[in-house]
């Protein structure tokens, strides 16, 4: 097994898994490559999505006129985080869509929500509801 190392307090492992029934891979890689997504980052979303089932934390930030958070601000919380009921939050540009999906929980009642240009408002939306208006920023 080998480990790169990515910026920030996560590494990327290469693995090989044994016993995977050949139609459930199937199935997975084809939804990976309907969504335009690498199959180990929707893997890691998978197991992102068991663990956080499984009990993983997930923490409430809200009631705030603005916020912005930062790829660190994420990445510095074992859990995910739920984001409501805030005027202006604003995702700095090192905000990437695999750090957003795996620390992103949900996001609700934002009146501006701003984004960089790396994600995709449709990816937002996915964790998104009563977002009232969505600015790409750059």
């Amino acid at each position: 097994m080998r480990e790169h190392q990515r910026p920030g307090r996560y590494e990327l492992t290469d693995v090989t898994i044994r016993g995977i029934d050949g139609d459930i891979y199937s199935q997975f890689a084809a939804e990976a490559k309907k969504r335009g997504v690498p199959i180990g980052e929707l893997t890691t979303e998978a197991m992102g999505a068991f663990l956080e089932a499984a009990g993983m934390p997930v923490y409430t930030i809200g009631d705030l006129d603005m916020l912005t958070v930062t790829k660190n601000d994420l990445e510095s919380i074992e859990g995910m985080v739920v984001l409501n009921n805030i005027d202006l939050l604003e995702f700095s540009d090192d905000v990437d869509w695999p750090t957003f999906s795996a620390r992103v929980r949900s996001l609700s009642n934002i009146d501006l929500l701003r984004i960089p240009r790396g994600l995709s408002k449709f990816q937002i939306l996915t964790r998104g509801q009563n977002i009232s208006l969505i600015d790409t920023k750059g």
